[in-house]
């Protein structure tokens, strides 16, 4: 399935979720400003195997946001999974 999965965080922001962020696995180079950004820019490397999504935590965080969170995410799968996107 090629799926774009920057979808997942757009759809996560909607939801008024913040501090998520995806990052797809790409193979794809782009220069800007004669500077080239290889695949995956932004991630923790160039080469990581697949797509992943991080979340921010914060000292004081509640279970109650943690289990929001967890609803809001689990509404966006299955919303993913049902458009079949």
């Amino acid at each position: 399935m090629n799926v774009d999965v920057t979808k997942l965080g757009s759809m996560l922001f909607t939801r008024f979720v913040s501090g998520t962020r995806v990052v797809p696995r790409s193979n794809s180079k782009v220069n800007v400003c004669h500077t080239r950004f290889e695949g995956g820019f932004g991630g923790h490397c160039a080469s990581y195997p697949c797509s992943y999504m991080s979340a921010a935590a914060a000292i004081g965080m509640t279970h109650g946001e943690v289990d929001t969170l967890c609803a809001k995410l689990s509404e966006c799968l299955s919303d993913i999974t049902s458009q079949g996107i």
